[in-house]
This record gives C-alpha cells, structure tokens and sequence, in this order.
C-alpha cells in the first residue's frame, strides 16, 4: 500500500484531449453509419477526388471512357464532364486521391476477402475512407501538440487542442463529412509548418524533399493554400535582407524542393495533357475571382456562413494574434502576413459561401495557424488575468458544447446548408427541428449574379400564407415555368397561359382554354382553424370557370365558386369567398387553383390568397 501511495500517475492533458477526440469521432462515425448509405461518404466535390483511384486502379482507364459504358451505375458516382472535342477531365484535381489511397486499397482488400462488389463503392471502400480524415487529423494534432509545447505549457497546448478539434467545424469534416478535402488539408498545413521550423534548423536533403513533396500536395489539393509558402518565407525572419540573402545562398535546396513539389504535380499535368490536350486546364469554366470585391465582412460576420458567427471560438484566436510575439516569436510576421492574405484570397472566389457547407469551410485548411493565436490568449490570460484565464476555459467548453450542438442542427437541417439568413437562425435558435416558418425565413442567392460578381439574394419561394399571396401573373421565374406573386415569394403553376390581349392590372393576364383548363395551382400548408379569404377576377364574369380552394383529398374539404359578388365596366366580375380549415384537418397541404368548365376562353386576374384568422 505505501509503495503503491508513492506512484505518481502523470497525465499529459494534451494526449488525453486527442484520444478523447478519437473516441466521439469514432462514435459518431458508427452511429451514423454513412458507408452503408448510399450516397453520404463519396458526394459533392468528393466525388471528383475520389474518381481517380477507381478509373486506375480497378478501371485502369483514365480517360474516364468507362463511365460512358455503364452511365446508369455511375450516375452520381463518377462525374463525366468532357471538353468540346470530347476529353474527358474532372472537375477536382486528385491530390486528395493520393491521400486516400491507403485507405482505397484497405477497402480494396476487404472487399475481395469478404467477396463484397469490388466496384470502388461498396461498403468497404467507403468505411476505410471514412475513417481517413481521422488518421490525418491525429497526426496532426500530434504535430501541432508537439509544436505548443515548445512555447506553452500542458494545459494551455490541451486547451488549444481541445478547441480546434471539438469547437470548430473541423470536427464536422472529421466525422459526417470525412472525405472533403479540409480535415486532410488541415493536416498538411501543419505538417509543412513542421517542416518548415526543421529545414531553418537543419536544411538537409531529407527536410528539403519532404518539405517539397508536402507542398506540392497542399498546391495541387487547393491551389489557394499554396499561400503557406509565406509560413516558410518569412518564418523566424529578422530582416527581410538577411533572408532574401539566405534563400539565395540555398539556391541548390531550393531547387530540389520545387522539383520535389514538381514530381507531386506531375501525375495532374499528364492526365490533363492525355485529356484535354493542354498541360494546364482549367477546369471550373466560368467561376473565377474578384479580387477587387472579396465579401470579407460577409464571409466573418453574415448568418449565411460567417466564419466567427458559427465557429465563435475563432475570435479569440483572433485576438491572440495580437500577442502572438511573447510565445511565438518566430511565427508572428509570417501569420501576420498570412492571415489578411488568405481571408483576402478566400473571400474573393465567386462563390464566396463555398456551396453546401457547414460554416466557412476553406479557413478549416489554417486552423493550425490560428491555434497559435488562442494558445498566444490563453497564455497571456494565465499570466495576466488569472481569473479571466479561467473565465476562458469555461467560455472554451460552452463553444464546444455549442458547436456540437450546431454540428447537430446542420446534420437535422436546422442550419440550412446554404440560405441561411439572420431571421432563420433566430428562428431555429437552440433547436434540432424546424416548422415551415423557418424555411420562409431562407434567402437563396441568385447564382447567376453572383458568378459575375453581384451578390443579390432572391425572394425564398413560400410554402405557408402570411400574409397574403398576390398576383397579377406580371411576373415568371427564371426557368419561365411558373407565375410569380408580386412580391416574388409565391410560385403558380400556369406555363404558357400568360396573355396581353386582356388584363385588368399590368400588362398580363392569365388566359385559361379548354385545351388546359386548370391553371395557377399554388400548394401551401395550413393548420386547423385558420381561415383564408380567396378572391379572383374572371372575364368573361359569367362564364363558368370557377376558384377552387381543395384538401389533397377533395371529399375532406373542397370549395368551388364561380359566381362573382361585383363586376367593373370592362366585363371583369371578381370571385371572393372564405374557406376555414376544419378543426379536425391538423397540419396539411392544400391547394388553390383556378378551373376553366367552358369550351371557351376565360382570363382571369389579381389572384389573391389572404390568411385572415388567427
């Protein structure tokens, strides 16, 4: 008993907080069971990383050909875009299939051990690349723990790890969407800082390659992240002189450092070569950057996707950079630089919301970077102000319980992937469901005008009333499919019934004939008890064409009226009446439409749905 009184037990809170962060991912990754669903590991811009690894090592046909054999079966598998001579590329480039393919050939070899489909896409494929990112990110942190403690103490380098793993979206690409490229372009940034602090120690011929290769990586992955040559320019610089003088002096380790980034970019200038005819081929068409309008408040601050608004925790790191100097000396002029470039160049891709995506997803690359400036604050607070240095901890364990929670209502739908607006989010505010208010609330961007560097929002197609729904078929959307209301936020199904020869507002009207006698069908959805006034106005009045208000089964509720309460000089009589949902009825979809019963033409106007109760 006194021996075992004497052991000390020292625990290293900063390999706790890894495994710890091991073991929810691994949770989270079984409870969600994504490689057994189709379609959830290999989706969005993953499907044109992975494609490579199939089409060589299982296809051995990179020329994607293939694909055009069997289009049903790779149909949301392998996209088949082609040049105007028909070459066939992909839109992503495939250094994220040189990361993946240790854990392609594990799926690989399950697969034909357990005589699953060795197609590429069968379940073995996508647990083993499911798990990739996890590998990667460990190793990382690994990295990045090893780095903190140089400067900082246990506590403050488990406080940093504990934040970037668990309270930023970085967890989200480690778990419910692995495959992206962020978890493993994290990885590689700080291994290049890594390499980058060994090659000024020591810059031998092994550090040289391995910085080479390792940027060539990071380039061909995301060619903006090529920016981390900054970390290694101006890396423990004193004067910008010296410096200049030194990389000249190193010329010969230079060049062997870009041919080893060279041999990595190698394989992607062949395929393009093979495919398209051109070394270097750009493969994103229209999208592009504007540098002179990068969306930077947008991209921080917007409910959209702002990068401190759903990953919070970052503003601290921010603010660290501001004291970065005490403990991280070496790194403070290259973050310094680095960090107003990258959100510069982040910030001026066309589509600055970066699509479908949990928070601002391109900054995840850096978080490495950023980990400094938080370990830079909390080692400031712990010397300075101890009791807000431990004010921050607890602050540190709310925004990760937050950002699991949103991590949560993004995977629920709660956080819309990409309409997200300031009303929306106060509207789902610390819930994991959502009522057809909140999809109202959304703001769509209209794409067309933000590709030619406009940002516009559109009007968010309603699906309940509130308060009214008008038209006087003026307006038709984008695809000239259906009538808008007025005010942009309704949408009728009325194609080709849109008319100049009569109308009693506007320019239009709708014109209903027998060949298509139902017209400007809206499907919206009602709860018990409410109550709507409808109203129309026909021309002929006294044909019979009638306003239909109707339950999607008819014999529940229906409503027919043709006959008109007033009619104007110019032979339009106006239909109005009101209909109450039954009490009985609960929350359902129903439909207004408008029904021509002659074999005669009949115009109708100024359709009007108002809620007038509650």
């Amino acid at each position: 008993m006194n021996k075992l009184s004497k052991l000390r037990i020292d625990i290293d809170p900063s390999k706790l907080v890894i495994w710890l962060f091991i073991i929810i991912v691994v949770w989270v990754n079984f409870n969600n069971n994504h490689w057994k669903k189709d379609g959830k590991v290999v989706i969005h811009d993953v499907i044109s990383y992975y494609s490579y690894l199939p089409a060589a090592f299982i296809y051995h046909d990179l020329s994607f050909s293939f694909v055009d054999k069997d289009p049903t079966f790779f149909t949301g598998k392998i996209y088949n875009p082609k040049t105007a001579d028909g070459g066939h590329y992909q839109k992503m480039t495939m250094g994220l299939s040189m990361l993946y393919l240790p854990f392609f050939l594990l799926g690989h070899f399950y697969a034909w051990i357990s005589g699953a489909p060795m197609h590429g896409f069968s379940q073995p494929y996508m647990f083993f690349l499911m798990f990739g990112a996890l590998f990667y990110v460990v190793a990382a942190a690994f990295v990045l723990r090893k780095i903190l403690l140089r400067k900082v103490n246990k506590k403050i380098t488990a406080w940093v790890l504990f934040a970037l793993l668990l309270g930023t979206n970085l967890f989200f690409y480690t778990t419910l969407e692995s495959a992206m490229s962020h978890a493993y372009n994290f990885s590689l940034i700080i291994f290049f800082v890594a390499l980058s602090m060994s090659w000024y120690q020591t810059p031998g011929i092994k550090n040289t390659i391995l910085l080479g290769l390792v940027y060539g990586l990071i380039g061909l992955i995301r060619p903006t992240n090529a920016l981390i040559i900054v970390f290694f320019l101006l890396y423990d610089v004193s004067t910008f002189k010296d410096r200049l003088l030194y990389l000249l002096k190193s010329w010969k380790l230079l060049l062997l450092m870009a041919s080893a980034a060279f041999l990595v970019v190698l394989p992607q200038l062949l395929f393009w070569k093979f495919s398209t005819g051109s070394w270097i081929f750009y493969s994103y068409g229209r999208e592009g950057f504007f540098f002179d309008n990068p969306q930077i408040w947008r991209g921080l601050f917007s409910y959209r996707k702002g990068w401190l608004i759903y990953t919070p925790v970052m503003i601290f790191a921010l603010i660290g950079l501001f004291f970065i100097r005490k403990d991280f000396k070496a790194f403070s002029i290259a973050i310094w630089v680095f960090v107003p470039l990258n959100l510069w160049i982040i910030y001026s891709w066309w589509d600055w919301t970066y699509g479908g995506s949990f928070g601002s997803r391109p900054l995840i690359d850096t978080y490495s970077l950023m980990g400094f400036g938080l370990a830079s604050w909390l080692g400031y607070l712990n010397t300075k102000r101890r009791v807000f240095y431990y004010a921050m901890q607890l602050l540190i364990l709310v925004l990760i319980g937050w950002n699991l929670f949103q991590t949560a209502q993004y995977k629920y739908g709660v956080i819309h992937f990409a309409e997200m607006s300031k009303a929306a989010y106060w509207n789902s505010f610390g819930k994991l469901g959502v009522d057809f208010e909140f999809y109202n609330l959304l703001e769509p961007m209209d794409y067309d005008s933000l590709i030619a560097g406009k940002y516009v929002v559109l009007p968010k197609i309603r699906h309940t009333i509130g308060p009214e729904a008008y038209t006087s078929f003026e307006k038709l959307n984008k695809r000239k499919n259906k009538i808008l209301s007025n005010d942009g936020r309704y949408a009728f199904n009325s194609p080709n019934t849109q008319s100049m020869l009569e109308q009693r507002e506007g320019q239009y009207s709708l014109m209903v004939s027998v060949e298509n006698n139902f017209a400007a069908g809206i499907e919206f959805w009602a709860k018990s008890n409410e109550t709507y006034e409808v109203s129309v106005w026909k021309k002929p009045f006294d044909a019979r064409a009638s306003l239909v208000f109707a339950a999607p089964n008819p014999k529940t509720y229906y409503i027919q009226q043709e006959n008109v309460i007033q009619t104007d000089s110019n032979g339009w009589g106006e239909i109005r009446f009101q209909a109450t949902i039954p009490d009985t009825a609960g929350h359902r979809q129903y439909r207004v439409y408008l029904w021509n019963k002659t074999k005669d033409t009949v115009f109708f106007d100024e359709l009007r749905i108002k809620k007038i109760r509650p």
